[in-house]
């Protein structure tokens, strides 16, 4: 490494800082380009979570550690700044190693356009590093497994100076000797993983310990992570894409919907992993306890689930006790068989319990909000949606253009539009229809709307007709029943405010939610998963993308929320909500309201 830096006649880093994945060495690398990268500045000012803010904390204070400087501002300066292309904006090429790469180069080809020569996905090489960590296609640089960071996965030393470029140019070469500086640019691509130069320091990662391939050396793995690291970091891949661990781990319990479109070997994948439910013989039927009409003073029902379990409710007695998150994990882990003798009843007596304290805490915070003048409510005025023509977006109010759809106006003739102004229309529809203020239902204001008294009755037909709901989100529409916490306030949820606060919001159950999958040899699609609310730009009256939903059927204690940006399961997802009283979009945000510490005084933990 110091070899290369002499050779680009640059001062020796005073430091060679390694690391044992190129995930982990990321976000060092962030912590370090913020100064010289507009974007990358802002990003890590406004845009990542807590736990980005840990891991960037984690990064500050290795490099602290390696350079002997507890100062932050002083390990900056001792770093130096980038020297790589693509980690500095607005670019400085004097400062760039590429610039130096370019001059060694040009002594390699009397035609300088050949040593540019792009290679195809016929070249073995040039595709493994394309669909390992190149450009918009590499399964490394995804962010199902580096979030925040991965695009600088891509943007190491290796997006300066390829693998591919480097075999060409040894060819080139021959038995002559090379340049100092492309030698030594060879040796340290056999010697290590992805790298990243400073002026003061090389930011070095190591090779994965693990490297699964298929036929065509790209990153694919059926029964596991694709690659491993030493430092523990995993990822998933199918046929050099990017996958989420559970596609992987498990299959059988991803909704088809997921992956409609992907890759179809991956569909025939799952069926063969497919296996028919077996029914236990001389056992009660799981679900008995489930269509049973319990007691809704909460004090009562849980003495009747105690009378039916014989006395004993171990899990809810933890629960009760403070063990709620470990309780939880433990639900979640027995799978569909928590629906099972002698789980079942145990499961309930926790999920009602928990939605009890979910019902209090909305209660709280809808009171809370009420004394701070909080308007609930969708802000007045239409849903504007900006599309894309062949001569710019063209802004448009929705309602006008679903008008247009429908035969009463005009709208732009743009490819594509019909699908698109359905689906947001959609949207709109369900945003409206948990705000519309009819008199006859409710007032406009109303954010708490308590179950009906049928609600359990609607439950049981509805899984009946669709399948099981998660314990957690069928306690929620029995015992909470509905949430909507949107609305307006000058610091809370302020109109076109810098974040987007993402208020709690839960639909109460109805079937006009149900997503289909549609088999093409089948008159009718099966369930695939059910809105739970819409996306957080959608809850600011901003066209958003697809809307908080969970797959059904779902016989576990507990489901993921899809399409929320923290991937979690529901009650986390609930967890996080009220830990910023209602409003998760401010997780991670640099300045938070001051309200927020009041609101989620006290609450009630579960």
């Amino acid at each position: 490494m110091r070899r290369l830096y002499r050779a680009a006649d640059l001062p020796e880093p005073g430091h060679v800082l390694w690391f044992d994945s190129a995930f982990s060495a990321s976000w060092l690398v962030a912590f370090l380009i913020a100064p010289y990268h507009q974007l990358w500045s802002q990003k890590l000012s406004t845009g990542v979570s807590r736990n980005d803010r840990d891991r960037l904390e984690r990064a500050r204070s290795a490099l602290g550690d390696a350079l002997g400087l507890a100062d932050p501002k002083a390990a900056l300066a001792a770093a130096g700044g980038p020297l790589g292309q693509h980690l500095q904006f607005p670019p400085v090429p004097s400062r760039m190693v590429t610039t130096k790469l370019l001059t060694a180069r040009y002594s390699l080809a009397d035609d300088v356009s050949s040593l540019f020569t792009q290679r195809g996905e016929d070249d073995d090489l040039a595709r493994a590093e394309m669909y390992y960590w190149g450009g918009n296609r590499g399964a490394l640089a995804s962010a199902l497994h580096c979030p925040t960071t991965d695009r600088l996965i891509g943007n190491s030393f290796f997006g300066d100076y390829s693998f591919s470029t480097m075999a060409d140019d040894e060819h080139r070469v021959g038995d002559r000797e090379p340049p100092g500086l492309l030698a030594a640019a060879w040796d340290v691509a056999h010697s290590s993983g992805m790298w990243w130069p400073f002026e003061g320091v090389a930011i070095m990662s190591d090779r994965p310990a693990e490297l699964h391939v298929n036929q065509k050396y790209l990153l694919h793995r059926p029964d596991g992570p694709a690659v491993v690291y030493r430092d523990g970091s995993k990822a998933y891949a199918w046929n050099g894409k990017a996958v989420p661990e559970r596609w992987i781990v498990q299959p059988d319990a991803v909704p088809p919907r997921e992956y409609k479109g992907f890759d179809p070997t991956f569909a025939q994948h799952v069926k063969a992993k497919a296996t028919p439910a077996t029914k236990p013989k001389n056992q009660a039927k799981p679900e008995a306890i489930l269509k049973a009409t319990l007691p809704v003073d909460p004090d009562a029902r849980l003495e009747h689930l105690r009378a039916h379990a014989g006395g004993k409710l171990p899990l809810c007695d933890r629960y009760q006790a403070g063990a709620h998150r470990e309780v939880w994990r433990e639900l979640v882990a027995l799978g569909p068989g928590v629906r099972e003798s002698p789980h079942i009843t145990d499961a309930l007596a926790v999920a009602y319990e928990t939605m009890r304290r979910v019902q209090s805490n909305a209660r709280i915070l809808v009171e809370r909000l009420t004394a701070m003048h909080y308007t609930f409510g969708m802000a007045k005025g239409p849903l504007d949606v900006a599309l894309g023509g062949p001569h710019g977006a063209t802004p448009m109010d929705l309602d006008q253009l679903v008008r247009g759809l429908t035969g009463g106006g005009k709208t732009p003739n743009i490819r594509g539009l019909g699908n698109l102004a359905a689906m947001m229309a959609k949207a709109r529809d369900l945003i409206a229809a948990q705000n519309k203020g009819t008199q006859e239902t409710r007032e406009r204001a109303s954010a708490h709307a308590t179950p009906p008294a049928d609600s359990h009755d609607q439950i049981v037909s509805f899984e009946r007709k669709h399948g099981g709901l998660p314990l957690s989100l069928r306690a929620f529409y029995e015992v909470v029943g509905e949430v909507d916490l949107i609305g307006t306030h000058p610091t809370l949820a302020p109109a076109g405010g810098p974040v987007a606060p993402d208020p709690l919001v839960v639909y109460a159950l109805d079937e006009g939610l149900i997503e289909y999958d549609e088999e093409e040899d089948e008159e009718e699609g099966s369930p695939s998963t059910i809105t739970i609310a819409p996306d957080d730009l959608h809850k600011a009256n901003i066209s958003g993308g697809d809307p908080y939903e969970m797959a059904i059927p779902d016989l576990r204690a507990d489901g993921e929320l899809l399409n929320e940006r923290h991937q979690l399961f529901f009650v986390d997802y609930l967890r996080l909500c009220f830990k910023f009283g209602g409003f998760p979009g401010y997780d991670g945000a640099a300045d938070v309201p001051h309200e927020i510490a009041a609101l989620k005084a006290g609450l009630l933990e579960f």
